[in-house]
C-alpha cells in the first residue's frame, strides 16, 4: 500500500485512519509529519482515532515529534503531542525529549494557547515522575 493513502484526505477520512492499523513501521515513519498535522484540531472526525491508533508507532513518531516540539511554530499541535498523544507512550520512550517538555513547562506563556501547553507539559512531567517512583 502506497503511504500517501495512510494520510487522510479530510477531517471525515476515518478510512485512511483505519488503513494504518497494519501499516509497517517504515510507512508510518515515511509520513510521520503529514499524520501529526491531523491531530493539530480535537473536533476533527479523524483526530480521536488517530490519537488511539499513532501510540502503536511511537518509535517511528518520535523523531518528527522531538523536531515539531523544538523547531515548531504551531502551538496547538504541540498541546496536543504534549497532552494527547505523548501520554500514551511508554514511559521509557520519553526520554528524548524530556528536556524540551521541562523547557515548555517553564516557559513564559505569552498566550492562552503557550499557557494550555505550559501545563500540558507540566501535568506530562508529573505523570512521569510519578511512574519512576513506583
Amino acid at each position: 500500500m502506497n503511504e500517501k493513502e495512510l494520510i487522510p484526505k479530510d477531517k471525515f477520512d476515518l478510512d485512511a485512519v483505519a488503513r494504518l492499523l497494519p501499516a509497517v513501521p517504515e510507512q508510518v515513519a515515511a509520513i510521520a509529519c503529514p499524520l501529526l498535522e491531523w491531530i493539530a484540531d480535537a473536533n476533527w472526525l479523524v483526530t480521536d482515532m488517530l490519537l488511539r491508533v499513532l501510540p502503536k508507532y511511537y518509535k517511528e513518531l518520535m523523531p518528527e515529534i522531538e523536531d515539531i516540539l523544538t523547531n515548531g511554530d504551531d502551538v496547538i499541535l504541540k498541546n496536543q503531542i504534549v497532552g494527547k498523544l505523548l501520554p500514551q507512550f511508554p514511559e521509557g520512550s520519553l526520554v528524548p525529549v524530556l528536556p524540551v517538555i521541562c523547557k515548555l513547562a517553564n516557559m513564559v506563556a505569552d498566550s492562552e494557547d503557550d499557557e494550555e501547553l505550559k501545563e500540558s507539559a507540566v501535568n506530562l512531567l508529573g505523570q512521569y515522575h510519578d511512574k519512576q517512583e513506583i
